[in-house]
Parts: C-alpha cells; sequence; structure tokens
C-alpha cells in the first residue's frame, strides 16, 4: 500500500511551529518532498541514518523500526523509516522550553 502526505496534512503537522519541517525519502535516500526547514540535501544521511539504528536495534526489517531522536540546543529531529522510506520531522527548541529543561537539571542534580 502506497501512502502520499499531502499539502494540507503537512500543513497540519507543522502548524503552530513556523520553523519546524518534514522531510520523506524514496527506499534509495532520495528526497521525495519536503516542507519548512528541513535540509533535504541531507535526504541521504537521514535514511543512513534510519537503517543503521535498525541494525543496532537488531530488527533486520522486523516490526520495530527504531525511532532516532536527534536533539540539540537549536531543534530536535527525529527519523524514523516506513517501509522503506525515511521520515523525518525537525521542530526547533524554543528558549521557554529550553530553559525548563535546564531548570529541571539543575533541580535533579541538587
Amino acid at each position: 500500500m502506497s501512502y502520499v502526505m499531502d499539502k494540507t496534512q503537512t500543513e497540519a503537522i507543522l502548524a503552530g511551529r513556523p520553523s519546524s519541517g518534514v522531510l520523506c525519502n524514496d527506499p534509495s535516500g532520495l528526497c521525495l518532498g519536503f516542507r519548512g526547514s528541513v535540509d533535504s540535501s541531507e535526504s541521504g544521511t537521514y535514511t543512513s541514518i534510519a537503517r543503521l539504528a535498525a541494525q543496532l536495534d537488531g530488527s533486520n526489517g522486523g516490526v520495530d523500526v527504531p525511532l532516532v531522536s536527534v536533539e540539540t540546543d537549536k531543534a530536535a529531529t527525529l527519523i524514523k523509516e516506513y517501509d522503506g522510506h525515511a521520515v523525518v520531522l525537525r521542530t526547533p527548541v524554543t528558549v521557554k522550553e529550553r530553559k525548563e529543561e535546564i531548570a529541571d537539571t539543575e533541580a535533579t542534580s541538587e
């Protein structure tokens, strides 16, 4: 079964986060489409990350494919493979969220 994400669905995902982005690759790592702030020139890298994570997890194409989360000070990026297609969701970390994370870390370390 083939599924294509239309413009309305991607806009709904990105609503409220103007600098967010979503990207979908084909099984060869070529970008099928993207919206927002995801760097489409790195599309093959996202596919490689998803496949390497599956190897680490030992799921060799099984039912449970791992979700990879890459977090930096500026953004959080989620990468997952569905039927050979890597799907990427990027969302910026807001200043408020970052301050809350720092406060939580400081509270647990005391």
